[in-house]
């Protein structure tokens, strides 16, 4: 049975990948921006709710990885919205489909492959939904973690870097919730590990600085954890951090 959100999250994207709609009052803010071809996924669901891409008011990036910007260009040319991202990740935006500048992964993906084949499928299905044809996004706003941003939902930004250097999570203590992005996950293609852990070192810069960033979010009042890959964590963030501490790296 599909996790039930509180009233005015959505959860997009297809299992592998997700990001997230937050709607409050007229307001629309979207977190993270999957690959490309969710675009349709995101027109689908505005649909359902009487909105269209132009009532945007802003896009909220966790981390500059290509599976998180796949359409936040095209909504911010549609809609006008700000693009906001950490200022430690904001060069990334401009390339994309290349790491984060100065914050190469730690670990080789053949190196996973090798171990666990299966992977190689995980990543076609991200270039068959676009990943390699994501736009740089042109315009974008910095932000800075630990602190609450003017925005629909009043959104607080914890710094978790380690996946990248600017990596955040966002918290929003209305609803209890706090969107990990990659900093926390429920599930890893690479390695094939379900449960709250942190992302293998494939994708990962700092695996000790991910792993030390763990505890600021045990710190949020946050009942329910969304990640950016699996499936919604509602044991509690405390738990959450708690399991994936246990698991450690990967």
């Amino acid at each position: 049975m599909a996790t039930r959100l509180p009233a005015g999250v959505h959860r997009l994207g297809d299992g592998a990948v997700s990001f997230y709609l937050l709607e409050e009052g007229s307001d629309l803010v979207l977190v993270d921006a999957g690959l490309p071809r969710h675009f349709d996924q995101l027109t689908g669901l505005l649909d359902r709710l009487g909105r269209s891409v132009q009532d945007t008011n802003a896009v909220l990036i966790t981390h500059a990885h290509v599976d998180h910007l796949g359409i936040a260009e095209r909504v911010r040319q549609l809609s006008g919205a700000p693009v906001h991202v950490h200022a430690a990740d904001a060069a990334a935006l401009a390339r994309p489909t290349r790491p984060v500048p100065g914050a190469k992964p730690e670990g080789n993906p053949v190196r996973y492959l090798a171990r666990r084949p299966a992977a190689a499928g995980a990543l076609w299905h991200m270039v068959r939904n676009g990943a390699l044809t994501t736009a740089p996004v042109r315009v974008h706003e910095a932000v800075t973690a630990d602190s609450v941003l003017d925005l629909p939902g009043r959104p607080r930004l914890v710094a978790v870097p380690g996946h990248t250097p600017g990596s955040v999570a966002v918290h929003l203590r209305r609803h209890a919730v706090v969107l990990t992005g990659d900093a926390l996950v429920t599930a890893d293609v690479m390695t094939g590990r379900t449960g709250p852990s942190i992302l293998n070192a494939a994708f990962t810069h700092n695996t000790a600085q991910a792993l030390d960033s763990l505890t600021a979010l045990a710190e949020l009042d946050a009942g329910i954890v969304l990640p950016g890959h699996g499936e919604p964590f509602t044991g509690g963030v405390a738990e959450a951090v708690r399991l994936a501490q246990l698991a450690g790296p990967s």
